[in-house]
């Protein structure tokens, strides 16, 4: 006598039966095809690595921050610049500043201000969209130091 499989319990029935006598699955209802997990599985992992790349970028796009201190007491300006994997700080004194340098219309930001040292490395100070003049001469008053005014928008 021929058998058939049944699919709800996998027990050997009788070819002809329309009931399987173990668990009375109805061969005559056709059951709904099982649907493949690809599609979600597929958005499961796009969703995840769009995640991923959002918190990545948030967190290695702000991974410059930078800070400085005028220390009035030693005569010098500290720049400090924190990066995920490192800390870097460097004294410059007023002495060695030969300029300030005020920047308008730069990118990205539109101000930028700068202190130029005697051996002309330079040192970002600040920058900012909001108008930095009081921050430019009020650094250049503490520091003795000329102030530099530049558009940088007209000199490209």
């Amino acid at each position: 006598m021929s058998t058939k499989i049944c699919p709800n319990c996998n027990a050997e029935v009788p070819a002809i039966a329309n009931l399987c006598k173990h668990c009375f699955h109805d061969f005559h209802v056709v059951p709904p095809p099982k649907k493949s997990p690809f599609w979600t599985l597929l958005f499961l992992a796009l969703g995840t690595s769009f995640v991923a790349a959002m918190v990545f970028a948030h967190i290695y796009g702000q991974q410059k921050v930078m800070t400085n201190v005028v220390d009035k007491e030693t005569k010098s300006i500290v720049f400090t610049t924190k990066t995920p994997d490192d800390v870097t700080s460097e004294r410059v004194y007023w002495k060695d500043v030969s300029a300030i340098e005020y920047l308008t219309q730069t990118r990205p930001l539109s101000q930028q201000l700068w202190v130029v040292r005697t051996d002309s490395k330079r040192f970002l100070y600040s920058e900012s969209n909001e108008n930095l003049t009081i921050d430019a001469h009020r650094l250049s008053e503490t520091v003795g130091k000329p102030l530099i005014e530049r558009d940088v928008s007209a000199e490209e």
